[in-house]
């Protein structure tokens, strides 16, 4: 479950004050795939943030699994976080190493057994339809390819919460639909997954609608899932 009450984030300027989330409380649970949806400035990118334990509010509190991750050092945050999955918008693939290499990475740091990897990977690799392209570097695929290999980084971990990032913003509307369908599969199966998404197809996936207006949440809503 995540549990967010009273969040308020507050950045300094030189021009003072700026105040990027204000007074955001709301519960997720378990298995719950919820898009966070608004207009550029709305807060989305910095809601995710602190809901994926990348950055703290300036007040409020964040628990993640039963876990006050609001109050955390910085080290602490970081051995919490490999319990996260992440899916970047501008993807955050290693350049140097192969879509295979860059999925070994994250298995590595998020402490998964040796022996498990190469299964991980391959059944990944086979879900996003990507096993033709284990052993290209990240410049030798396309946006579409590496947004895939970014979500397979990602799923291959198994994480229990998945924080993405516009995840069809590089996909057409047939592989992006693909990917949300997979991301509530997974849901379906115990992953919590907070999205940020411009695209409306997220609508008919997602269990939930977050709409975020000047920072703070306008809507709240059920949303009507084409997997129900």
């Amino acid at each position: 479950m995540i549990d967010v009450q009273h969040v308020r984030k507050v950045f300094q300027t030189p021009d003072g004050e700026v105040v990027a989330l204000n007074d955001i409380s709301l519960t997720i649970p378990t298995g719950a795939m919820v898009a966070l949806m608004g207009p550029s400035g709305s807060g989305k990118t910095t809601l995710l943030n602190i809901i994926g334990a990348m950055d703290v509010p300036t007040s409020g509190t964040v628990t993640l699994d039963a876990v006050r991750v609001d109050t955390m050092h910085a080290d602490e945050r970081a051995v919490f976080r490999k319990r996260i999955g992440f899916v970047f918008q501008r993807f955050a693939l290693i350049a140097t190493a192969s879509a295979y290499e860059n999925m070994e990475f994250a298995l590595r740091i998020a402490g998964v057994d040796r022996a498990q990897w190469h299964t991980r990977i391959l059944r990944a690799l086979d879900i996003l339809d990507m096993n033709d392209h284990a052993h290209h570097r990240p410049a030798e695929l396309s946006g579409g390819q590496q947004q895939r290999i970014a979500v397979a980084r990602a799923m291959c971990i198994e994480p229990s919460i998945l924080i993405v990032d516009e995840p069809t913003a590089n996909l057409d509307s047939q592989r992006g639909a693909a990917v949300l369908s997979l991301f509530r599969n997974y849901a379906a199966n115990g992953t919590t997954i907070v999205m940020s998404t411009h695209d409306p197809t997220s609508e008919k996936y997602a269990t939930s609608i977050c709409r975020l207006r000047a920072g703070a949440i306008e809507a709240y809503t059920t949303a009507p899932s084409v997997n129900r």
